[in-house]
Protein backbone atom coordinates (compact mmCIF):
# COMPACT_ATOMS: atom_id res chain seq x y z
CA UNK A 1 0.00 0.00 0.00
CA UNK A 2 1.51 3.48 -1.11
CA UNK A 3 1.85 6.24 1.60
CA UNK A 4 0.96 9.61 0.80
CA UNK A 5 4.47 10.74 0.07
CA UNK A 6 4.63 8.08 -2.65
CA UNK A 7 1.05 8.28 -4.05
CA UNK A 8 2.42 12.77 -4.46
CA UNK A 9 5.27 11.67 -6.01
CA UNK A 10 3.73 8.74 -8.07
CA UNK A 11 1.38 11.61 -9.63
CA UNK A 12 4.67 12.17 -12.41
CA UNK A 13 3.42 8.43 -13.93
CA UNK A 14 0.72 10.16 -15.07
CA UNK A 15 2.45 11.95 -17.74
CA UNK A 16 5.33 11.41 -20.04
CA UNK A 17 8.97 11.09 -18.21
CA UNK A 18 11.64 10.83 -20.82
CA UNK A 19 14.53 13.22 -19.50
CA UNK A 20 14.46 14.93 -22.58
CA UNK A 21 10.99 16.33 -21.45
CA UNK A 22 12.06 17.60 -18.51
CA UNK A 23 15.51 19.28 -20.11
CA UNK A 24 12.71 20.96 -22.63
CA UNK A 25 10.33 21.76 -19.93
CA UNK A 26 12.52 23.40 -17.41
CA UNK A 27 14.12 25.61 -20.75
CA UNK A 28 10.25 26.69 -21.47
CA UNK A 29 9.73 27.74 -17.91
CA UNK A 30 12.73 29.71 -17.52
CA UNK A 31 12.08 31.02 -20.37
CA UNK A 32 8.85 32.20 -20.52
CA UNK A 33 9.83 33.59 -16.26
CA UNK A 34 13.23 35.00 -17.21
CA UNK A 35 13.16 36.64 -20.42
CA UNK A 36 9.06 37.24 -21.57
CA UNK A 37 8.98 38.03 -17.89
CA UNK A 38 11.12 40.66 -17.24
CA UNK A 39 9.86 43.15 -20.38
CA UNK A 40 7.84 45.54 -17.76
CA UNK A 41 11.54 45.88 -15.73
CA UNK A 42 12.97 47.14 -19.38
CA UNK A 43 9.91 49.28 -19.53
CA UNK A 44 10.46 50.27 -16.01
CA UNK A 45 14.28 51.18 -16.57
CA UNK A 46 13.89 53.17 -19.65
CA UNK A 47 11.14 55.20 -17.62
CA UNK A 48 13.37 55.35 -14.41
CA UNK A 49 10.20 54.87 -12.30
CA UNK A 50 11.12 54.44 -8.98
CA UNK A 51 7.21 53.35 -7.37
CA UNK A 52 6.72 50.63 -5.54
CA UNK A 53 3.69 49.79 -6.96
CA UNK A 54 4.75 49.71 -10.69
CA UNK A 55 7.83 47.48 -9.68
CA UNK A 56 5.23 45.21 -7.70
CA UNK A 57 3.08 44.99 -11.01
CA UNK A 58 6.08 44.06 -13.02
CA UNK A 59 7.71 41.36 -10.02
CA UNK A 60 4.53 39.34 -10.43
CA UNK A 61 3.96 39.99 -14.03
CA UNK A 62 7.01 37.56 -14.36
CA UNK A 63 5.40 34.78 -12.37
CA UNK A 64 2.21 34.96 -14.56
CA UNK A 65 4.65 34.62 -17.43
CA UNK A 66 6.19 31.86 -15.12
CA UNK A 67 2.66 29.90 -14.62
CA UNK A 68 2.07 30.12 -18.49
CA UNK A 69 5.76 27.65 -19.10
CA UNK A 70 4.28 25.70 -16.73
CA UNK A 71 0.86 24.97 -17.74
CA UNK A 72 2.44 24.28 -21.45
CA UNK A 73 5.37 22.51 -19.66
CA UNK A 74 2.92 20.30 -18.16
CA UNK A 75 0.34 20.11 -20.40
CA UNK A 76 2.09 19.63 -23.94
CA UNK A 77 5.04 18.43 -23.51
CA UNK A 78 4.72 15.94 -20.24
CA UNK A 79 0.76 15.20 -21.17
CA UNK A 80 -0.43 15.44 -17.88
CA UNK A 81 -3.07 17.72 -15.89
CA UNK A 82 -2.08 20.03 -14.35
CA UNK A 83 -4.06 19.76 -11.21
CA UNK A 84 -1.74 16.95 -10.56
CA UNK A 85 0.80 19.03 -9.23
CA UNK A 86 -1.24 19.54 -6.77
CA UNK A 87 -2.95 16.21 -5.96
CA UNK A 88 -4.09 12.68 -6.93
CA UNK A 89 -8.23 14.21 -6.14
CA UNK A 90 -9.31 16.92 -8.37
CA UNK A 91 -10.78 19.39 -5.97
CA UNK A 92 -8.86 21.84 -4.11
CA UNK A 93 -8.44 21.38 -0.61
CA UNK A 94 -9.32 24.91 0.71
CA UNK A 95 -9.88 24.07 4.30
CA UNK A 96 -6.06 22.75 4.29
CA UNK A 97 -4.94 26.22 2.35
CA UNK A 98 -6.50 28.33 5.40
CA UNK A 99 -5.34 25.95 7.76
CA UNK A 100 -1.86 26.81 6.50
CA UNK A 101 -1.92 29.94 5.93
CA UNK A 102 -3.73 30.72 9.32
CA UNK A 103 -1.24 28.87 11.70
CA UNK A 104 1.81 30.46 9.69
CA UNK A 105 0.21 34.11 9.94
CA UNK A 106 -0.02 33.31 14.05
CA UNK A 107 3.79 32.57 14.24
CA UNK A 108 5.30 34.83 11.84
CA UNK A 109 2.72 37.96 13.64
CA UNK A 110 4.41 36.20 17.09
CA UNK A 111 8.07 36.53 15.62
CA UNK A 112 7.46 39.92 14.42
CA UNK A 113 6.52 40.98 17.91
CA UNK A 114 9.09 39.54 19.87
CA UNK A 115 11.59 40.75 17.37
CA UNK A 116 10.09 44.49 18.10
CA UNK A 117 10.24 43.76 21.81
CA UNK A 118 14.09 43.00 21.57
CA UNK A 119 14.92 45.41 19.38
CA UNK A 120 12.30 48.42 20.08
CA UNK A 121 13.86 50.77 17.92
CA UNK A 122 14.06 48.49 14.14
CA UNK A 123 10.89 48.75 13.13
CA UNK A 124 8.82 52.25 12.71
CA UNK A 125 5.22 52.82 11.05
CA UNK A 126 5.33 53.32 7.73
CA UNK A 127 1.46 53.25 7.29
CA UNK A 128 0.03 55.44 4.67
CA UNK A 129 -3.17 55.27 4.03
CA UNK A 130 -3.34 56.76 0.51
CA UNK A 131 -1.53 54.01 -1.26
CA UNK A 132 -1.93 51.30 1.68
CA UNK A 133 -5.67 50.00 0.70
CA UNK A 134 -5.04 50.09 -3.06
CA UNK A 135 -1.95 48.51 -2.72
CA UNK A 136 -3.24 45.98 -0.12
CA UNK A 137 -5.97 45.48 -2.88
CA UNK A 138 -3.92 44.20 -5.38
CA UNK A 139 -1.32 42.41 -3.25
CA UNK A 140 -4.35 39.98 -2.09
CA UNK A 141 -4.97 38.99 -5.72
CA UNK A 142 -1.15 38.90 -7.04
CA UNK A 143 0.71 37.52 -4.22
CA UNK A 144 -1.63 34.24 -3.75
CA UNK A 145 -1.03 33.69 -7.26
CA UNK A 146 2.91 34.55 -7.27
CA UNK A 147 3.21 31.95 -4.31
CA UNK A 148 0.91 29.25 -5.75
CA UNK A 149 2.70 29.55 -8.92
CA UNK A 150 6.04 29.18 -7.10
CA UNK A 151 4.80 25.77 -5.17
CA UNK A 152 3.49 24.66 -8.56
CA UNK A 153 7.16 24.46 -9.89
CA UNK A 154 9.32 24.05 -7.15
CA UNK A 155 6.93 21.70 -4.63
CA UNK A 156 5.05 20.37 -7.83
CA UNK A 157 7.08 20.33 -10.65
CA UNK A 158 10.60 19.73 -9.38
CA UNK A 159 9.32 17.18 -6.27
CA UNK A 160 7.69 15.09 -8.82
CA UNK A 161 10.14 14.71 -11.14
CA UNK A 162 12.95 14.18 -8.50
CA UNK A 163 10.63 11.64 -7.34
CA UNK A 164 10.48 9.72 -10.55
CA UNK A 165 14.79 8.97 -10.23
CA UNK A 166 15.01 9.56 -6.40
CA UNK A 167 13.53 6.76 -4.37
CA UNK A 168 14.21 8.40 -0.95
CA UNK A 169 12.00 11.51 -0.04
CA UNK A 170 13.93 13.22 2.64
CA UNK A 171 16.80 13.18 -0.21
CA UNK A 172 13.78 14.82 -2.84
CA UNK A 173 13.13 17.57 -0.39
CA UNK A 174 16.44 18.17 0.39
CA UNK A 175 17.31 18.63 -3.26
CA UNK A 176 13.93 20.80 -3.91
CA UNK A 177 14.96 23.31 -1.04
CA UNK A 178 18.48 23.57 -2.86
CA UNK A 179 16.57 24.10 -6.07
CA UNK A 180 14.00 26.83 -4.68
CA UNK A 181 17.70 28.27 -3.05
CA UNK A 182 18.99 28.96 -5.96
CA UNK A 183 16.82 31.75 -7.89
CA UNK A 184 16.52 33.66 -4.73
CA UNK A 185 20.22 34.38 -4.53
CA UNK A 186 20.24 36.63 -7.10
CA UNK A 187 17.94 39.12 -4.61
CA UNK A 188 19.55 41.85 -3.06
CA UNK A 189 18.96 40.99 0.62
CA UNK A 190 21.75 38.28 -0.69
CA UNK A 191 24.19 40.96 -1.37
CA UNK A 192 23.97 43.41 1.77
CA UNK A 193 24.23 40.44 4.37
CA UNK A 194 26.22 38.00 2.64
CA UNK A 195 25.09 34.28 0.87
CA UNK A 196 25.22 32.02 3.96
CA UNK A 197 22.91 33.14 6.00
CA UNK A 198 20.03 34.60 3.31
CA UNK A 199 21.19 31.19 1.39
CA UNK A 200 20.23 28.85 4.56
CA UNK A 201 17.18 30.96 5.15
CA UNK A 202 15.85 30.54 1.83
CA UNK A 203 16.61 26.54 2.18
CA UNK A 204 14.96 26.74 5.63
CA UNK A 205 11.81 27.67 4.54
CA UNK A 206 12.01 25.84 1.05
CA UNK A 207 12.58 22.31 3.09
CA UNK A 208 9.41 23.45 5.32
CA UNK A 209 7.30 23.80 2.26
CA UNK A 210 8.32 20.19 0.79
CA UNK A 211 8.42 18.78 4.16
CA UNK A 212 4.66 19.44 4.76
CA UNK A 213 3.73 18.57 1.20
CA UNK A 214 5.29 15.43 1.02
CA UNK A 215 3.43 14.28 4.71
CA UNK A 216 0.29 15.93 3.86
CA UNK A 217 0.46 14.29 0.16
CA UNK A 218 -0.83 17.35 -1.47
CA UNK A 219 0.65 20.84 -1.99
CA UNK A 220 -2.08 23.03 -0.52
CA UNK A 221 -0.55 23.52 3.40
CA UNK A 222 2.29 24.74 1.16
CA UNK A 223 0.00 26.78 -0.92
CA UNK A 224 -1.24 28.60 2.57
CA UNK A 225 2.35 28.94 4.19
CA UNK A 226 3.60 30.50 1.38
CA UNK A 227 0.75 32.73 0.38
CA UNK A 228 0.89 33.99 4.48
CA UNK A 229 4.05 34.13 4.51
CA UNK A 230 4.79 36.55 1.46
CA UNK A 231 1.26 39.10 2.63
CA UNK A 232 2.99 39.66 6.20
CA UNK A 233 5.54 40.72 4.13
CA UNK A 234 4.37 42.60 2.04
CA UNK A 235 1.55 44.39 3.66
CA UNK A 236 2.55 44.04 7.71
CA UNK A 237 6.06 44.28 8.65
CA UNK A 238 8.30 44.57 5.39
CA UNK A 239 12.28 45.89 5.71
CA UNK A 240 13.95 48.35 3.99
CA UNK A 241 16.62 47.05 1.24
CA UNK A 242 13.78 43.93 0.85
CA UNK A 243 13.57 42.78 -2.88
CA UNK A 244 9.57 43.47 -2.23
CA UNK A 245 9.46 47.29 -2.01
CA UNK A 246 5.87 47.35 -0.69
CA UNK A 247 3.76 50.26 1.65
CA UNK A 248 3.90 48.08 4.42
CA UNK A 249 2.41 48.81 7.47
CA UNK A 250 5.78 48.65 9.50
CA UNK A 251 9.09 48.43 8.35
CA UNK A 252 12.12 47.64 9.68
CA UNK A 253 15.22 49.84 9.51
CA UNK A 254 17.53 46.88 8.94
CA UNK A 255 16.83 43.01 8.38
CA UNK A 256 18.60 40.77 10.90
CA UNK A 257 19.57 37.89 9.10
CA UNK A 258 20.53 35.88 12.15
CA UNK A 259 17.55 36.11 13.77
CA UNK A 260 15.24 35.49 10.58
CA UNK A 261 17.09 32.29 10.01
CA UNK A 262 16.74 31.38 13.68
CA UNK A 263 13.44 31.97 14.19
CA UNK A 264 12.95 31.09 10.64
CA UNK A 265 14.00 27.36 11.63
CA UNK A 266 12.00 27.72 15.46
CA UNK A 267 9.08 28.65 13.67
CA UNK A 268 9.00 25.95 11.41
CA UNK A 269 9.54 23.15 14.19
CA UNK A 270 6.23 24.50 15.71
CA UNK A 271 4.11 24.58 12.31
CA UNK A 272 5.41 20.69 11.74
CA UNK A 273 4.43 19.92 15.18
CA UNK A 274 1.10 21.87 15.01
CA UNK A 275 -0.11 20.92 11.87
CA UNK A 276 0.92 17.01 12.37
CA UNK A 277 0.73 16.54 16.18
CA UNK A 278 -2.45 14.46 15.75
CA UNK A 279 -1.63 12.96 12.39
CA UNK A 280 -0.94 9.62 11.95
CA UNK A 281 2.31 8.92 10.27
CA UNK A 282 2.12 7.84 6.83
CA UNK A 283 1.15 3.83 6.72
Amino acid sequence: MQSQTERYLALAQLGRNRWWRYVLGALVILFFWLVLGFVPYVWLAGGGSPDPLLDYIAVNFSIVMMLGGLFLTVRVIHRRPLFSLISAERALDWKRISQGAAAWCVIGLIITAIEHLLYADRYYLSFNPDRFFMFAALALVLTPLQTTTEELVFRGYVMQGLGIVIRRPALVAVLSGVVFTVPHLLNPEVRQHGVVLMAASYFAIGLLLAAVTLRDGRLELAIGVHAANNLLLVLVANYEGSVLRTDSIFTARELDPLYTLITLILGALVFYWWIFRRAPENP
